[in-house]
């Protein structure tokens, strides 16, 4: 399978709502259900969340209660790029991003940003559109391309990870959910849905990841050996101070 590289020429505006969603209320429920015990084990001072989804997300389970939504779209507390965060480096303790890496078209920049501000130590949080799923084989159908989220991007869970590897993140926890294709109500598929969850835990058609920046020793470690290097001799200076 060949991966088409991670930046895109072709912009898609991220939704601005969760009912611009197909199931939008209920996958908002399903998401929230799911990171609320994660956010429990968050600690510090500010919580940031990424793109107007993840801001509508309930987070009052979070110990930090200091939470900022950043988005291009009216109605967060900052208006701003995402990718160009305007904070200073190493200020954040969290960042949570609901599909953003899926409706952006430089997504490793985006995550490069993240890593800039977030602390050693943080955490980031992510759910993102699974490719091996339901929802990535209906979105495969070109009439739904201008319908969400089926025209977003989907990155394989393992692809992500890679790249949070990459800057440094270890993942410690991780979770398929969404066992739907999203073209019927949740009503209806209900009983389908817990069928493919217990027999295919892994196509589940969204996926969370939280992962751990890693903190990096700041004193170098020294070498417990070492040869010692014999001292190198001169034969004309030994000659001239028997001369002498």
């Amino acid at each position: 399978m060949i991966l088409k590289p991670a930046f895109n020429h072709r912009r898609v505006l991220a939704p601005s709502d969760w009912t611009e969603l197909a199931q939008g209320e209920w996958l908002k429920q399903e998401v929230t259900e799911a990171l609320t015990p994660w956010l429990s084990r968050v600690f510090g001072y500010h919580l940031l969340k990424i793109g107007s989804l993840s801001g509508q997300l309930d987070m009052s389970s979070a110990p930090i209660k200091h939470q900022v939504t950043v988005a291009p779209e009216r109605g967060a507390d900052l208006i701003a790029d995402i990718s160009r965060l305007p904070f200073q480096e190493s200020c954040i303790d969290a960042c949570v991003l609901t599909l953003s890496l899926n409706f952006h078209h430089n997504p490793h920049q985006l995550l490069r940003e993240i890593n800039r501000v977030t602390v050693p130590g943080g955490h980031i949080i992510i759910v993102g559109l699974n490719p091996v799923s339901p929802l990535g084989l209906v979105s495969l159908n070109p009439q739904l391309g201008h319908k969400y989220p089926f025209n977003g991007r989907f990155f394989a869970k393992s692809r992500v990870k890679d790249w949070l590897a990459v800057l440094g993140y270890k993942v410690i926890a991780e979770q398929k959910l969404v066992y739907s294709s999203l073209l019927l109500k949740p009503q209806h598929t209900k009983y389908l849905q817990r069928i493919m969850a217990y027999n295919l835990p892994g196509v589940g058609s969204f996926y969370c990841i939280m992962a751990k920046k890693l903190v990096r020793p700041l004193t170098p470690v020294k070498r417990r050996w070492a040869f010692k290097q014999k001292p190198l001799l001169n034969p004309v200076a030994t000659m001239n101070k028997e001369i002498e």
